[in-house]
């Protein structure tokens, strides 16, 4: 990703936001890319490569805790319906009246807040791999939810929360950074099922600084990326997604969204990634079909990186269901 084409804005609560902006050509709309955990915008260099010499316009940026946006370390900060408004804030810095959200993991739950929050600035939305989030107005019984999920599905998804939302978790990763990313980008799905999902399996993995075979997916010049930006300081930053979901920071905002804000209206698309052992369509698929019955389902044989794993297929998916907006000759100033 050209690095001339980076901004830096101070937001209007204070934090200032890196993030990539090409200007769309007359007549095409403007992508938002959203990335996820443990990223920042480079996440998307594929899909901006793909994307920008056709003529849409590409707005990506490092999202709260990432890359060159402000890291805080008060998991209050993190709250969706805060950095939602940070967003919008970008948009009309650009002055960009509506987007195209596209968004994959972490970034799939902020996707989800600006559709409850601020759907009039867009055109339709992209969940890949994690699908549509509702509000979630009561507290997160955390245990609760693993114990449900592992008796409905026999995989409890999420048990790497209990180690990623403690206080000094960010430490041992951060000493044992090759191992933690051998965790994140493994070559094999299957290392997710044993060493990720269960409770107290992370934990093991890191403590024993263990390694796997990289995925032939993921090129040295990526991992290095990767390995650098999280080096920056990023980790300890981002690892409050997970502490904001398990101390239920962002009830007191979903309160306030009223259940006719719940239902997405707006075109959308949720690309499932049949192998992803946390974004598992037990898990995606029933929000979809409750909240956003119109969507459009693709099933990519994939892990949960689409957008590394499966580049060619998810650009093409994501290329014909753009297309299939008719967005051409839109307007995009205020």
């Amino acid at each position: 990703m050209d690095p001339t084409l980076y901004k830096d804005l101070k937001v209007s609560r204070g934090f200032v936001y890196h993030y990539f902006y090409a200007p769309a050509s007359p007549g095409y709309p403007t992508l938002l890319f959203i990335h996820g955990f443990p990223s920042s915008s480079y996440d998307w260099h594929r899909q901006v490569k793909y994307f920008r010499p056709k003529g849409y316009g590409l707005l990506v940026p490092d999202t709260l805790g990432s890359g060159g946006t402000s890291k805080p370390e008060d998991p209050e900060a993190f709250r969706f319906a805060l950095s939602a408004r940070d967003i919008v804030d970008v948009l009309d810095a650009e002055g960009l009246d509506k987007v195209v959200g596209i968004a994959h993991d972490w970034g799939s739950a902020l996707l989800s807040r600006l559709a409850n929050l601020f759907a009039e600035r867009f055109y339709a939305f992209a969940w890949i791999a994690i699908g549509y989030n509702p509000p979630r107005p009561h507290a997160l019984d955390v245990d609760g939810l693993l114990t449900y999920l592992e008796a409905k599905t026999g995989n409890s998804h999420y048990g790497y929360w209990k180690h990623f939302s403690e206080d000094d978790a960010h430490r041992k990763y951060e000493q044992n950074i090759d191992s933690f990313l051998h965790l994140i980008y493994p070559k094999s799905p299957e290392v997710w099922l044993e060493w990720l999902t269960p409770v107290g399996k992370a934990r093991q993995w890191i403590e024993e600084n263990r390694t796997t075979d990289l995925p032939e997916w993921l090129t040295q010049e990526e991992y290095n990326h990767f390995r650098s930006t999280l080096l920056n300081g990023s980790l300890k930053s981002t690892f409050n997604y997970y502490k904001a979901a398990v101390r239920s920071v962002n009830a007191q905002d979903d309160k306030k969204i009223p259940e006719e804000a719940w239902t997405v209206r707006k075109p959308a698309l949720f690309v499932a990634a049949l192998h992803d052992a946390v974004g598992t369509l037990a898990v995606g698929l029933p929000n979809i079909e409750k909240y956003v019955p119109h969507a459009k389902v693709v099933r990519i044989d994939a892990g949960h990186w689409v957008q590394l794993e499966a580049t060619e297929r998810l650009n093409e998916e994501l290329r014909i269901w753009i297309e299939g907006l008719g967005l051409h000759s839109v307007k995009q100033n205020l």
